[in-house]
This record gives structure tokens, C-alpha cells and sequence, in this order.
């Protein structure tokens, strides 16, 4: 039996659960669902052995991948596998610019502590004048910071 923590507020969770358990059964493994409020999923406030999320990133993705490995706290033990002396590794190389975030990457992935399952490219487009217009973390339209500038 496996406990896998998703975030409760992201629509695609329980349909992507609903799949994997069906694989994970085929396998003979019982796969558990624990939904979490945000703050419990991205805190990593739960007994459990899997973490489902996802994650959007504005540009300059370089630098915002590798402070999304780092900075998160359900990541930062997550990534090493609880090695503290390795995330402490990592963390003096990135500040050091001597590790990129495709090596940071490259290295929690090949060690299994990290395994992205898909990739979606999404772009918003509006009209010319509008102004503030991104996807927040969880890859939802932010209506709060989009604005018109006012015209000639």
C-alpha cells in the first residue's frame, strides 16, 4: 500500500489518481489519495510516500526552476532524499552559479527523488494593452494582477 498527497483545490488531481490507481492495481499495489489543504501539501505536512503537484514557471525559467527546487520546503526535502548535506551542497553550488537548473534537474531526477510525469505549454495571449497577464503556481489564471492600460 502507497499514500500519494495531492493538492485538494487542482481540478486534474483526483481524475490523475483515479488513473494511477487503476495502473497501481494492475501492478497488484494499493494506492491511497490523501487530499491536502495547500499550505499541508507544499509544506509536506503528511505521512505519506508520494507527492503529486505541479508547478508554472515564468520566465526566466533558468532561474526559476532551480529557486523552486531549492526554495520549497515539501521540495527541499523531497529532492535529496533527506540528505541534508547534499541540499546543502546543492544550495552553495547554486548560489555559487557553479550548478545550473538543468543539473539540478538532471540530478534529482536520475536519483528517482524527483520524476515529472507530463509537461503542458500554455501561453496566455490578450489584447495589446493589457498588462499584469500570467498563471500562477498551480498554472491558473490570475485575475487579480491583470489590468487595461488605458487608451490613446
Amino acid at each position: 500500500k502507497l499514500r500519494l498527497a495531492y493538492h485538494d483545490q487542482h481540478p486534474e488531481f483526483p481524475m490523475l489518481l483515479d488513473i494511477m490507481q487503476e495502473i497501481m492495481r494492475q501492478q497488484g499495489i494499493l494506492l491511497e489519495g490523501v487530499a491536502l489543504n495547500y499550505d499541508d501539501w507544499a509544506n509536506g505536512k503528511a505521512n505519506v510516500d508520494l507527492w503529486l503537484g505541479t508547478v508554472n514557471f515564468p520566465i526566466p525559467e533558468e532561474w526559476n526552476v532551480g529557486t523552486w527546487l531549492l526554495g520549497s520546503p515539501l521540495l527541499r526535502h523531497a529532492i535529496s532524499g533527506g540528505d541534508d548535506a547534499l541540499l546543502a551542497q546543492w544550495e552553495t553550488q547554486w548560489h555559487a552559479e557553479t550548478i545550473s537548473a538543468e543539473q539540478l534537474v538532471r540530478e534529482t531526477t536520475r536519483s528517482g527523488w524527483l520524476q515529472p510525469l507530463f509537461h503542458h505549454w500554455m501561453r496566455l495571449k490578450g489584447p495589446d494593452r493589457a498588462r499584469g497577464i500570467h498563471l500562477n503556481n498551480l498554472g491558473w489564471f490570475d485575475f487579480r494582477s491583470t489590468w487595461i492600460e488605458p487608451g490613446p
